[in-house]
């Protein structure tokens, strides 16, 4: 591996320009001729706009393949429509070894459209938060222009949209179960996952000479085969190397739902690569093979990829234009990947993994310092964080236990007892990242699980202590999603117990630092297991306590999470029971309403939510003594 980029050490001041394309990978065949490059060997197609920061997919592995001696190209956004997608797929020319396809930093569905399916009217990932600049199934989409110009150039898909999509799944904005989405592209290869470590090795292979249709053994990719009853696929697949789950087939869970039910069970199962088993899923005529996750990327490989030498700025071509999704996250520092949680709605645990991947103290403080370089620093760490603030460097501690265990939860119904939780190391981080010279404000905006901080006894009241008295800039969000014992046991979360306590450290450590600050709470309504009742229950617990929340969310499903396979099938995998789903237009609006009955275009429908519940009228509001911030209420499938 190379050495690491040193980016701290000696500064020459604040850059008085931005950078010119030159900085940038090549975006068209003359800026990579401009580096004496005739043609490129990897073009990557990103439904982003181009920002090179490590926060971006597409971006940090061209980063990656760069550094490891490949020439590589972006192509950001391109049109898709007839007359004009041949002069933009093609800008980059025709690359040696393959194109890498991504919809982006989210599932394009998901980015075009709210919970009640209504199309958003901005996209946070598109210069001026400008609407419409990719298409709907982005990846498919994608991929199907590209055969269509360079029919014998290798295709390999990847990123969140294609991650999520590897095998047969519901899909919420069609309403049904579609294919896996190699079934439905003609893609040759999907890596699902963060992707570098199989990427690394697709391009290798590719480059030494193997063909795409060798490429059936990497790690963290799946591949389609043309069944047929004499199993020929099985010479090109050769012998297993570990055991074969064939899952029920894509018809079998199209036509009864608790074999859906049953299917989801099965492959929640594989999500650990010291045991994880190769998942097969027929397809009328074809096999979707899905081999075992690849094995995490170490903390020294991390390292490596976040100190590469990012501009960490939008694409000069883009002028001054603002893209929302940058400026959000412009001076913030990823500190690890992956979440051990698996709560039942997140799909990060089904992308990022749910093993942890940690940065070095030594790699996060240096890119602290490097900040001072980029234009528009003022002092200001947005954000030291990831998945989760506070789960940096805690993986399981025994390493045989791990190998064996297929537990889809570090955390839940308990946190694990193999499962570290020392918050000793990240309170010095946090310390030292402060302390830095130039830095005067080193905040955590990412979420925080305030039950691994109650389950470090040694620590984690002195982490609450730290964080609330040193790193919360005003509002800290939280996620306790709901307090219904019934629902939260659904979701994966804990209860209104830790809530309640972490709330009262929280507003205790404010008073003993002297700031007023507040804690910014996530609930969810509409999720499968949650009645109108429990949502009432909600509702009058918020009220009862002067709580009004700011951020909430109407549940939507995405695909591959344990509550969207509660949605479509109405079982839940793990016990094969029956589960309430609230599916309906109508159940959905009331429950959606209770957690804002105080605003007037909801009070109409929690009135009616309130009497179909045969509940009181609402209770009267907690005096509190701070008048909470004007913060304007969102649906936003981010919050």
């Amino acid at each position: 591996m190379p050495a690491l980029v040193q980016i701290g050490g000696k500064r020459s001041g604040a850059r008085s320009r931005r950078p010119g394309v030159e900085a940038f990978l090549p975006t068209n065949l003359a800026e990579a001729r401009a580096r004496g490059w005739d043609q490129l060997d990897v073009v990557l197609v990103n439904g982003d706009a181009y920002v090179d920061h490590p926060t971006f997919g597409v971006p940090l592995l061209g980063r990656v393949l760069l550094a490891r001696g490949f020439k590589v190209g972006i192509v950001s956004q391109p049109r898709w429509d007839e007359a004009s997608f041949a002069e933009d797929f093609a800008a980059c020319g025709r690359p040696r070894l393959f194109f890498g396809v991504s919809s982006g930093n989210m599932d394009s569905m998901v980015n075009h459209y709210t919970a009640a399916k209504k199309r958003r009217a901005s996209d946070a990932y598109t210069p001026g938060a400008a609407p419409g600049r990719r298409p709907d199934y982005a990846t498919a989409v994608y991929a199907r222009r590209l055969k269509k110009l360079f029919p014998d150039v290798p295709v390999v898909i990847g990123g969140v949209e294609a991650s999520l999509r590897r095998l047969a799944h519901y899909d919420y904005w069609s309403d049904r179960v579609r294919h896996s989405i190699l079934a439905d592209c003609p893609a040759d290869l999907l890596v699902f996952g963060m992707g570098e470590v199989p990427l690394l090795e697709i391009a290798r292979r590719l480059g030494s000479g193997e063909d795409i249709c060798g490429l059936v053994d990497v790690r963290g990719t799946a591949v389609r085969f043309r069944d047929d009853p004499e199993q020929s696929w099985r010479a090109l697949a050769g012998e297993p190397d570990r055991e074969e789950i064939w899952l029920p087939t894509y018809e079998e869970i199209c036509a009864d739902k608790k074999v859906y039910a049953e299917f989801s069970r099965l492959y929640h199962l594989e999500h650990n690569p010291d045991n994880a088993r190769i998942l097969v899923q027929k397809h009328g005529g074809h096999l979707v093979y899905v081999n075992p996750p690849a094995q995490p990327p170490t903390t020294e490989l991390v390292d490596w990829e976040y100190e590469l030498p990012f501009t960490r700025l939008p694409h000069p071509m883009y002028g001054e234009a603002k893209i929302p999704a940058w400026e959000q996250i412009r001076f913030s520092v990823t500190i690890m990947r992956g979440c051990a949680a698996g709560c039942a709605f997140c799909c990060i645990t089904e992308h990022q993994g749910r093993d942890v991947v940690s940065r070095s103290e030594a790699s996060v403080l240096r890119e602290i310092e490097s900040l001072q370089e980029v234009p528009g620093w003022t002092g200001v760490v947005s954000d030291i964080g990831g998945a989760t603030a506070n789960m940096w460097h805690m993986v399981c501690t025994d390493e045989d236990w791990h190998r064996e265990c297929r537990r889809a939860s570090c955390v839940y119904p308990s946190v694990c007892p193999k499962f570290g939780t020392d918050h000793g190391p990240l309170i010095e981080l946090m310390r030292k990242a402060r302390a830095l010279p130039g830095v005067k404000r080193a905040f955590v905006a990412s979420g925080v699980r305030y039950d691994l901080a109650f389950a470090d006894e040694k620590r984690g009241d002195e982490y609450i202590r730290e964080l609330v008295g040193n790193h919360v800039g005003g509002h800290l969000k939280i996620a306790p999603e709901h307090i219904s014992p019934g629902v939260v046991r659904v979701m994966k979360k804990p209860g209104k117990e830790q809530f309640v306590r972490f709330k009262e450290l929280f507003e205790k450590y404010s008073d003993q630092a002297g700031k007023e600050q507040y804690l910014v709470p996530y609930f969810i309504s509409g999720h499968p297991g949650c009645e109108v009742k429990d949502m009432v229950e909600l509702s009058d617990y918020l009220e009862e306590n002067g709580w009004r929340p700011q951020q909430v969310q109407d549940f939507t499903p995405t695909p591959m999470t344990l509550a969207t396979d509660m949605y479509y099938s109405g079982y839940h995998p793990n016990t094969g029971k029956p589960v309430h789903v609230p599916a309906g237009a109508d159940e959905k609006a009331m429950q959606r309403a209770l957690l804002q009955p105080h605003l007037p275009q909801y009070r109409a429908a929690a009135a009616r939510a309130r009497r179909v519940a045969g509940a009181g009228p609402r209770p009267r509001r907690k005096h509190v003594d701070r008048a909470m911030p004007a913060i304007q209420p969102s649906d936003s499938f981010e919050g």
